[in-house]
């Protein structure tokens, strides 16, 4: 029975830098394409006022996101809240927790209203 002799190239990962350099691609560093992750996990809710439906039926889950690169991806792609209808706005909660006060987490809370003004310069 015959064995093969172990072939001398040296390895794609120990010889990445001549590689690149080769081919002509860049090496990027982890730095460049790690994510960095919030303390919590928050999910943005949309709520209507539509008076045809019930206020529950009017609030709805957009995204939910853990890091900084997610929270602006989703933020370069929300309507501007200086856009939305009047009576429409945004919540923004830890993720679980609903922004009704029904739910337990929220009973002894309270809320941070931002106003911004009307863009038709009334």
């Amino acid at each position: 029975m015959a064995t093969a002799e172990p072939e001398n190239n040296p390895s794609p990962l120990q010889n990445d830098e001549d590689g690149a350099e080769e081919t002509g691609q860049e090496i990027v560093s982890p730095e460049a394409y790690m994510k960095h992750p919030l303390q919590n996990r928050w999910s943005l809710w949309f709520f209507k006022n539509d008076k045809s439906k019930t206020w529950q039926a009017n609030l709805r889950l957009i995204s939910k996101f853990d890091t900084v690169e997610d929270f602006w991806a989703l933020y370069n792609h929300i309507q501007l809240s200086s856009n939305l209808m009047s009576g429409c706005d945004y919540s923004l909660f830890k993720d679980g927790i609903e922004p009704m006060w029904e739910d337990e987490r929220n009973k002894r809370g309270g809320r941070w209203l931002i106003t911004s003004p009307n863009s038709s310069g009334d």
